[in-house]
């Protein structure tokens, strides 16, 4: 279903597209202008021009990587380290804990398309690794780090959206994030602008974020731009999300980091009770174990910018968060920062202890749309505890039974802060 969203032509392509299978089909001329940028765009992958039509093949290009590495699913003991070269080669990886390494994985040869998962490792540890093509180092100087197993040890999260525009808002919010040296970061949609088109990837997603995908695993839930190419495929392709969502699709999924249980939903399709997803998604969070429960996804179910807050997912999804605990929302869309007060059955609860919470009777909401494409107003309703209009990024810092949450303007300055403890009784 289509949830009660504002349209908006300066967010949206200038048509509506219905989406196919590697075909777009544009009602108007502007949007075919898209189209078209988007499948020359497509034709030329890395480290060669795809094979188009009426092209000229390059002179080979010396062996090297063209994309990534990049580090996926995090987990106490293991992960995923992938890849892409310049031409089929044996693609393999040393690591260790300290730069002698020691430890060597290998895939198979006449692979452009590199991913190895590395089993094993110690709980809370720093990894040095290099990556090998045909046994020559190919990109060197990179670490990781796995996630605790004790869930009362500190972890700091990164949390943006709207993000994917390649320009310099998005790298300086970037460079924040850097600084702040996150475990985990999470993108809540419009990840890949315009229109998550393969050819929009390396320059909106892996080029800014180069010095961050390395050793820090990204967690993007998809946008409506993500979605707009093959319902976000390419997207999906390019990287390596949890699949354990009922059909494996990395669409919507769910992992944990420390003394936190994460989801990300697909907020382009029904979040209506009966859904598939409503029902796996409260089978989930039902299972959950955590401390700490953070779900976040694009469009919000709270908000005073220019999109204004999605009622139909609100009616839908708040008294399931209410009812098993979900303690802090993300979404992005509109492109600001806003918190609200701790909300339950659409009212706002225990306003007066703000910005420090203890055992808030309700869940939190934030909008967090300000990682690079240009900004919306922000505005102020009777939900909202604070509102900027400015690019920025959320760092929450997880410490036992208190999150300290932190937005961070693309300055460095903080604009916002706020707490919250569980008593345990």
């Amino acid at each position: 279903m289509v949830y009660d969203l504002p349209y908006d032509s300066s967010d949206e392509p200038d048509s509506r597209s219905e989406v196919h299978r590697g075909v777009g089909v544009m009602a108007r001329l502007p949007g075919s202008f898209l189209l078209l940028a988007c499948l020359l765009a497509s034709c030329k992958k890395s480290g060669g021009d795809g094979g188009c039509p009426g092209r000229r093949d390059p002179a080979p290009s010396p062996l090297r990587v063209v994309r990534g590495p990049q580090v996926a699913q995090v987990t106490e003991t293991s992960l995923v380290l992938a890849w892409l070269s310049s031409a089929p080669a044996v693609g393999s990886v040393e690591y260790g804990t300290d730069p002698s390494f020691g430890s060597s994985a290998s895939g198979p040869g006449g692979a452009t398309e590199h991913v190895l998962s590395l089993s094993g490792l110690l709980p809370r540890t720093l990894y040095y690794y290099r990556v090998l093509l045909d046994g020559a180092v190919a990109s060197e100087g990179h670490t990781f780090l796995t996630a605790p197993a004790d869930p009362a040890i500190a972890i700091r999260i990164a949390v943006l959206g709207d993000s994917g525009a390649g320009n310099q808002a998005q790298l300086d919010v970037a460079a924040g994030i850097l600084s702040a040296n996150p475990e985990v970061v999470l993108i809540t949609g419009d990840v890949i602008y315009d229109s998550g088109c393969p050819g929009e990837i390396d320059p909106h997603y892996f080029e800014p974020y180069s010095n961050l995908v390395d050793h820090i695993p990204f967690y993007p839930a998809l946008g409506n731009h993500d979605v707009l190419t093959q319902r976000g495929q390419p997207l999906l392709d390019a990287l390596y999300l949890p699949a354990n969502d009922q059909d494996g699709t990395e669409r919507y999924y769910s992992f944990d980091h420390g003394g936190v249980h994460l989801v990300a939903l697909d907020s382009n399709s029904s979040l209506e009770a009966g859904s598939p997803q409503y029902a796996w998604l409260e089978a989930d969070l039902t299972q959950a174990g955590a401390t700490w429960l953070f779900v976040y996804f694009h469009h919000p179910p709270y908000s005073s910018s220019r999109h204004g807050s999605s009622t139909g997912i609100r009616a839908s999804l708040e008294p399931l968060f209410n009812a098993l605990g979900v303690d802090i929302v993300f979404t992005g869309h509109d492109h600001d920062y806003e918190r609200t007060f701790p909300m339950s059955g659409g009212q706002v609860v225990d306003a007066a202890s703000d910005p420090d919470y203890v055992d808030p009777g309700g869940t939190i909401y934030i909008v967090t749309g300000g990682g690079g494409r240009s900004l919306y107003p922000s505005g102020t309703r009777f939900f909202t505890a604070y509102s900027e209009s400015v690019h920025h990024f959320v760092q929450v810092d997880v410490d036992g039974m208190q999150v300290t949450l932190r937005a961070i303007r693309d300055d460095g300055t903080v604009m916002d802060t706020m707490t919250i403890t569980k008593s345990g009784g």
